[in-house]
């Protein structure tokens, strides 16, 4: 989402492109102090949660959620309302492209697999007494785990390369990632 946000100076800025969208605008609209700090935070909550170069990225989405609450907003009870949502969903859908959809649930089902090898319980047994995993099953599964992570690794490069692209401009310009 090149242009609209930008991270500076260790905070989220929005562009006054993206005070022209709404769900952006009513954020930042109904933040009526002149900081604009609970604005900035939300807009920070967003822009983390949400965008697919985000330090943030690497956890699964709870914790993603989880860390930015206590870094950005800084209150436990806090939760995202309605216009905090609405502005997460506009902002996937500039970001989010087919190869993009494709990475999140390539990603997700990594997750699944990486808690079902943290569940392994050797010694664990069924009603009738038979092991419930079998260690060469294990060992099968876990020799395909560095296919996995090199999938992911290729598909994850060619997304970006799909950010490159779009963030050039005139002249064969390209966009310098602080002005992402």
């Amino acid at each position: 989402m090149a242009g609209l946000f930008d991270y500076k100076n260790y905070k989220v800025e929005i562009s006054a492109d993206a005070l022209s969208i709404p769900p952006f605008r009513d954020l930042w609209d109904r933040d009526k102090s002149k900081t604009k700090h609970k604005a900035t935070q939300e807009l920070s909550y967003v822009y983390f949660i949400c965008d697919f170069k985000s330090p943030y990225n690497i956890y699964d989405e709870n914790e993603r959620k989880t860390r930015v609450l206590e870094d950005h907003i800084k209150k436990a009870d806090w939760k995202p309302d309605a216009v905090v949502k609405a502005a997460m969903d506009k902002y996937n859908e500039f970001q989010r492209t087919h190869s993009m959809r494709m990475l999140e649930s390539a990603r997700n089902l990594a997750d699944k697999l990486s808690a079902y090898f943290d569940e392994v319980d050797f010694h664990a047994t069924d009603d009738n007494g038979k092991p419930i995993y079998n260690a060469k099953d294990a060992m099968t599964n876990l020799k395909q785990v560095g296919d996995v992570i090199a999938s992911l690794d290729s598909v994850k490069e060619k997304v970006e390369k799909e950010i490159d692209s779009k963030a050039k401009i005139k002249g064969q310009k390209k966009i310098r990632s602080r002005e992402r």
